[in-house]
């Protein structure tokens, strides 16, 4: 997978300088993928140095850049995609605009791209989530509650279209969220719909952590 070697377990991260080295941790972050939300959590976090200079990344964080050095740069010296040669150092693709959806919130919704069953989830603002999650910029549970709503199932069923060996419902932001009509609730159906949301998300929270 591209940017696996960006991976690293807190362990790992601790001996690259996080908690140490001021900064770091802004540039190593929590990082999840869809297994994480469907089977167990790796806890795992990845290297995110969007906007850095490898001189940069050299003089600050000489670990970091070390391990990116050794582990990376090899790899990808032989990749067919220039952006990724030129660039050796940040982790696959910027994703500008989803980056800017999620930034400054605590919390924010995901759903994994494929799945057999729609859900979705809040994860923590810092979470930096892989390709094949579509993260939603909003903190705000009412929308939690509208989008495993199972009218909102049966749209994003219908708009989505399948993919995979199981061809699996797939959730496709521009077919199934964007143009989705959210109901012009109350003020107090919207509440409702809030503390519904809410709960749902504690539910499979404690769930998964059961």
């Amino acid at each position: 997978l591209v940017g696996s070697d960006f991976v690293v377990t807190p362990k790992e991260a601790a001996k690259l300088g996080l908690g140490e080295s001021e900064g770091l941790d802004e540039y190593i972050r929590p990082f999840k993928n869809a297994r994480d939300l469907t089977q167990q959590d790796r806890g795992v976090m990845v290297i995110d140095l969007l906007g850095m200079e490898k001189e940069e990344v050299r003089d600050r964080f000489p670990a970091v850049y070390q391990h990116l050095r050794e582990r990376v740069k090899p790899e990808r010296e032989q990749n067919k995609r220039e952006s990724y040669r030129k660039y050796w150092w940040i982790h696959a693709e910027p994703r500008k605009e989803s980056r800017k959806a999620i930034e400054g919130l605590d919390r924010y919704i995901v759903t994994p791209e494929v799945s057999k069953h729609r859900f979705f989830q809040f994860v923590d603002g810092d979470v930096l989530p892989d390709g094949a999650l579509i993260g939603i910029g909003s903190d705000d549970a009412h929308h939690f509650g509208v989008l495993s709503s199972r009218i909102h199932e049966i749209w994003s069923l219908s708009a989505g279209g399948r993919m995979g060996v199981g061809n699996d419902p797939r959730y496709q932001k521009t077919r199934c969220f964007d143009p989705f009509p959210f109901p012009a609730a109350s003020e107090s159906q919207k509440a409702t719909i809030r503390d519904l949301g809410a709960q749902l998300d504690a539910h499979r929270n404690e769930r998964l952590d059961a």
